[in-house]
């Protein structure tokens, strides 16, 4: 039996040339989330697909190197925007592609009508980390970003997103 049998993941494709994961599903686990397998384009099919933050790291989080170092500053965000009074967060960019080696992880944070709760933690999101591009919007530009901007890719095409369940 293999690693992914055993782990509850059907495998569902990967692209052996650049080294990641092209698709998998979770199967028979309560509670967790699909985070569907990427189009022939590279990228997830169009919509806003939920995850949690351990299923992001499995999917796009672990290999190369990079992307676990960039997997770091997205839970460095989530903590800070959690603090600060984030109500959604949604990740774009060749993060959430098949891209080997992304250059950054787009992300658009809506704000809660109280936000900042934490003024610190708020002053971390603007000073942001490496390889982060952290956008914070009221509902109106958040829909703007994420509906209109991050749901097609550089030649107009539609494509999916992945959002964090906080």
């Amino acid at each position: 039996m293999g690693t992914h049998t055993r782990l509850g993941l059907a495998r569902v494709g990967w692209n052996y040339s650049e080294g990641r994961a092209r698709g998998r599903r979770r199967t028979g686990r309560k509670g967790c989330y699909l985070i569907p397998p990427f189009e022939d384009s590279g990228f997830l099919p169009p919509g806003i697909h939920r995850a949690t933050s351990d299923e992001i790291e499995e999917r796009f989080g672990r290999a190369p190197e990079l992307c676990r170092i960039q997997m770091e500053s997205i839970r460095w965000m989530i903590d800070r925007a959690v603090r600060a009074g984030v109500e959604r967060i949604v990740l774009n960019g060749s993060f959430v592609s098949d891209t080997l080696e992304p250059n950054d992880v787009d992300c658009a944070l809506l704000l809660a009508s109280d936000y900042p709760r934490d003024a610190a933690a708020a002053e971390d999101l603007v000073e942001g980390l490496a390889f982060l591009e952290i956008l914070r919007l009221d509902k109106a530009g958040f829909e703007q970003i994420v509906d209109g901007f991050f749901a097609t890719d550089r030649r107009g095409v539609p494509k999916g997103v992945v959002e964090i369940v906080l």
